[in-house]
């Protein structure tokens, strides 16, 4: 005879699907705004209650941090990733621009950039979601200065800028090429903006 010494789980089992809550905010987030998707909606949208919501992620500020971190995964990193390999200069912002202005046939995929537009919404995020943002841009920041700094080392960039204002002049070409395309400007004309803006760093 055998006892069972297993004790019963307390309170009700969680069935709060976090991947697809996270899913469901990031592309309300990015195809909406910020500040047009309430919390009830995507608790909504998730069949799921807001004590459950909470229950994984705190507030609504946690979700938003969550969002982002998730997004930083799937998308920032990858860029970054870009400026890390061994390339020429023009074939490096090549890459940054080509990836800056796709866009996909798909009608329902979000145009753009949720980085660049939660930046934009400063006023409808939470602190700690203010605070990742800050973080990330700052990585980004970072990563394209050591580029800059590493050429500039090997005698392969000729532009007679300082490693700062170039990560910051790179952010800001990004940023605002995001910004158009998520505004519906027509991607190829965007590409070449970008391009005649890259073309001064080699």
């Amino acid at each position: 005879m055998s006892i069972n010494t297993t004790k019963p789980l307390r309170g009700r089992p969680k069935t709060l699907d976090r991947d697809h809550v996270l899913d469901v905010a990031k592309d309300a987030y990015w195809k909406e705004g910020i500040g047009n998707v309430s919390l009830n909606e995507i608790c909504r949208r998730c069949d799921i209650s807001k004590p459950g919501l909470y229950r994984e992620f705190l507030n609504e500020d946690g979700l938003m941090k969550a969002v982002i971190l998730k997004y930083q995964e799937q998308v920032i990193n990858p860029v970054l990733q870009i400026v890390n390999m061994e390339m020429p200069v023009r074939e490096t912002l090549e890459n940054l621009v080509s990836f800056a202005t796709s866009v996909s046939d798909n009608q329902e995929t979000p145009k753009g950039c949720l980085l660049i537009k939660m930046r934009e919404s400063r006023m409808h995020l939470g602190e700690a979601t203010r605070t990742q943002i800050d973080f990330i841009q700052e990585q980004a920041l970072t990563t394209y200065r050591k580029w800059v700094e590493t050429l500039k080392a090997k005698g392969k960039f000729s532009a007679d800028m300082s490693s700062e204002f170039v990560a910051t002049y790179i952010d800001a070409q990004l940023s605002n090429a995001s910004s158009q395309i998520a505004r519906g400007e027509d991607p190829q004309t965007v590409k070449k903006i970008l391009l005649v803006a890259f073309s001064v760093l080699g």
